[in-house]
């Protein structure tokens, strides 16, 4: 183990710290990561929580064991992937939802960061089949209600899928659903990575009045195969941080000519 630091050590530089030790020695205590680190018991513990939550470890009475490659949510580790396209594509989002709003929210680290981004509604409730979303709305959103759909949970990205989301929401329509996607391909449409995923997106949409796509701009390109759940012209509001040469406002903007695409 690395000899004890005495300045304080970043999050990302404990967070690993903390990775390295239960991956040699199967387990760490927060009495370790203050001794090491330089940091109060408080913020070792919040360490540990986060990282928890992420599926990173397994918290026990006074640290942190292992957990299996199997319950590693997907969802967390995508979030650091283009994280602060994401976080200003969550603000922009949060803007269109008003307090007492009832909104559809699909799976999905776009979405997630989303979610993070409505700390200041008050009164809404959300409707999900994203499991870290759900946590996440329970822990840190007090005042708005989580509302889980039916159906089958998929393990490894942590959402809900199948026959039991539609028959969940038969009987709802709102206004908003706000949904994530996996690739764009401008004369195919909105794509998500599994077929499961596209089914389940498409029911979303047709229990709302309005489709909005949260998507930063890597995923413009389909880099392999995708099952579409939408056409370009299908959403009503696409929220990027860019839109490289302006393929997608292109793409949906329809026979209307009006544009879709908002920029966060």
């Amino acid at each position: 183990m690395p000899s004890p630091k005495n300045s304080r050590m970043l999050a990302a530089e404990r967070q690993k710290y903390i990775l390295d030790v239960i991956q040699e020695y199967g387990t760490v205590s927060v009495t370790q990561i203050c001794d090491h680190c330089g940091v109060s018991s408080v913020t070792a513990r919040t360490d540990l929580d986060a990282m928890e939550r992420e599926g990173q470890l397994k918290r026990t009475h006074g640290g942190a064991v292992p957990v299996t490659q199997l319950v590693i949510p997907a969802v967390p580790q995508r979030v650091h992937k283009n994280a602060h396209a994401k976080q200003a594509i969550g603000r922009k989002a949060a803007e269109l939802v008003r307090d007492g709003e009832t909104i559809l929210v699909g799976s999905g680290s776009t979405t997630l960061a989303f979610l993070h981004c409505l700390t200041e509604k008050r009164g809404i409730t959300i409707i999900t089949n994203d499991v870290n979303g759900l946590i996440y709305i329970e822990q840190f959103l007090p005042h708005a209600t989580p509302v889980c759909t039916g159906g089958i949970l998929g393990r490894e990205y942590r959402h809900f899928a199948g026959t039991m989301v539609a028959s969940s929401l038969s009987d709802i329509y709102l206004d908003k659903v706000f949904l994530g996607a996996d690739a764009f391909e401008p004369d195919f449409g909105f794509l998500a990575e599994f077929e499961r995923t596209a089914t389940t997106k498409a029911e979303f949409m047709r229990h709302a009045r309005k489709t909005i796509i949260l998507m930063d701009a890597s995923k413009v390109g389909a880099a392999r195969s995708f099952v579409r759940f939408a056409a370009p012209t299908d959403v009503d509001t696409v929220i990027m941080d860019k839109d490289p040469g302006g393929i997608v406002a292109s793409a949906t903007a329809g026979k209307d000519g009006r544009s879709r695409v908002v920029l966060a």
